[in-house]
């Protein structure tokens, strides 16, 4: 007998359709009816009612989270919010966090230079002058760990 658990982080996959329009969308929601707000707050409120939309499980499109990495008990507030940012974590569309992979800002800020010496980024080469701004990029484990501190869901 085998037994199968559930992941601890599961993104909700759902399939929206809206009477009288073409097509599906993809929206990540805790509950088919946080599915069809969604979609309702991103169309055109005074078009569509409710009542018109349809939100099934899209089961092949859920995203398994990771834990929360150990790593991120060590960070500080600000830390995690620089983290966060260079990942490209926004709070109302928290799936699409990843499409990057840096920070812009001072060669001397002292969060991400505490961000350097944890190993989770890395600075860009600076210019010839000094005190000037430079990209500092995620390593590979401060993407993991971004990626178990990423929300589930949007803020709405």
């Amino acid at each position: 007998m085998t037994t199968t658990t559930s992941p601890t982080r599961l993104r909700k996959a759902w399939r929206v359709t809206v009477d009288g329009y073409d097509g599906e969308n993809l929206y990540f929601a805790h509950t088919a009816g946080q599915a069809r707000m969604i979609c309702w707050r991103h169309m055109d409120c005074a078009r569509g009612r409710i009542i018109e939309i349809h939100a099934r499980r899209w089961r092949d499109r859920d995203q398994v989270l990771p834990d929360r990495d150990p790593i991120a008990d060590t960070l500080s507030k600000e830390e995690t919010g620089c983290l966060l940012h260079a990942f490209g974590v926004n709070e109302y569309e928290p799936w699409n966090a990843g499409y990057r992979g840096h920070f812009f800002t001072s060669s001397k800020n002292e969060t991400m230079r505490a961000l350097v010496d944890k190993g989770l980024m890395h600075p860009g080469k600076a210019p010839c002058w000094e005190d000037t701004n430079v990209y500092f990029h995620l390593t590979k484990s401060g993407k993991r760990v971004a990626l178990s501190l990423a929300p589930l869901y949007g803020a709405r």
